[in-house]
């Protein structure tokens, strides 16, 4: 018998993350990294929650395995990372969100889906509203963008924004808002404008005023691909949405050319979608469920560099982000001279 020349290490690391990520969910489920600020016993948060003792130090066991918790002398805490984002009592809970996402992009019905095809109506539409909740889906990013996207951007637009320029920015599609909401925090004397659909409008609209900038950013209700979305604005935020422009990528990019300035720019955050669509793996797994439900939401990069030349853009070099947060930044645009 001949043996085999490669090794089946990639499959069964596949299965081991995949156990793991069960793991992270059901930990969030079980609200057990609430327990654990501090070092604390199996017995104890038993106590508290009426879980079974027995299976639960196993299962404690199990995730200072895979290092969300720390484990000494028969005491548990979570790690800082953990503490940060899994611990419901931090400002930086994340959750939810993750549940949520993991929902919204699950693979459960693949088999059935490359077996049967899509469904004709959402394929025909082809807009995600029979898919999405996009209410929730803005309100929980809004905690999302704050570990790292929103200072990507803040640290790039200080490279060329004067810290009390009276900047007119506008957030399309923002979601949350956070974009627009710490752009103005970090920038006192900027003011603008947040749009999003109608269904949509009254999240950010709640995190404005929890902010107190009811006076500087306003909300424009309405769907950007085929309503006007204003204009002289000296920055305009598109994080994500060009990608899902579909038919309509060239007309809003002229349109978004429209609305800056003539000195303008323009944030751009996309999924940077390769022309065979086979990477970034994240944006094609990510979206695999939706495109096998029937949409055909992902424009390519190269589509997008082209509708944005053809309205008469050209990217601004910026000088390079130190740490992780660099990985999360977008692009900057300026139209031709």
């Amino acid at each position: 018998m001949e043996y085999p020349t490669h090794s089946p290490r990639k499959f069964l690391g596949m299965l081991q993350q995949y156990r793991e990520t069960q793991l992270l969910f059901a930990g969030i489920s079980l609200k057990v990294f609430d327990y654990l600020k501090h070092d604390t016993s199996a017995e104890k948060i038993a106590s508290m929650t009426e879980y079974n003792e027995r299976n639960l130090t196993l299962f404690l066991n199990s995730l200072a395995a895979i290092g969300l918790l720390e484990k000494n002398n028969h005491q548990f805490r979570n790690t800082p990372e953990t503490e940060l984002f899994l611990n419901q009592n931090s400002p930086y809970y994340l959750g939810e969100y993750l549940t949520f996402w993991n929902k919204m992009t699950g693979l459960d019905q693949v088999e059935e889906l490359v077996r049967l095809g899509p469904d004709p109506a959402i394929q025909e539409q082809n807009q995600g509203k029979e898919l999405f909740d996009f209410r929730k889906l803005a309100r929980l990013t809004a905690v999302e963008a704050r570990t790292g996207r929103v200072q990507s951007f803040l640290r790039a637009a200080a490279q060329f924004v004067e810290p009390t320029a009276p900047l007119r920015i506008l957030d399309l599609g923002g979601g949350s808002g956070m974009m627009a909401i710490e752009f103005a925090r970090q920038f006192p004397l900027a003011s603008g404008v947040i749009f999003e659909q109608p269904g949509v409008a009254d999240v950010p609209e709640e995190f404005v005023a929890e902010g107190h900038l009811e006076h500087r950013l306003s909300i424009m209700r309405g769907d950007f691909m085929t309503d006007p979305i204003g204009g002289n604005y000296d920055l305009i935020i598109a994080s994500g949405i060009l990608d899902f422009a579909n038919a309509n990528l060239k007309e809003l990019t002229a349109k978004i050319a429209q609305a800056l300035t003539p000195s303008g720019y323009l944030y751009l955050v996309s999924h940077r979608v390769s022309d065979d669509y086979i990477s970034p793996k994240e944006s094609i797994v990510g979206w695999l469920s939706s495109h096998l439900a029937g949409l055909d939401i992902l424009q390519t990069r190269s589509n997008i560099e082209l509708a944005l030349t053809s309205a008469g853009f050209r990217k601004t070099e910026i000088k390079p982000l130190d740490g992780a947060i660099q990985s999360l930044m977008g692009e900057f645009y300026t139209l031709s001279k």
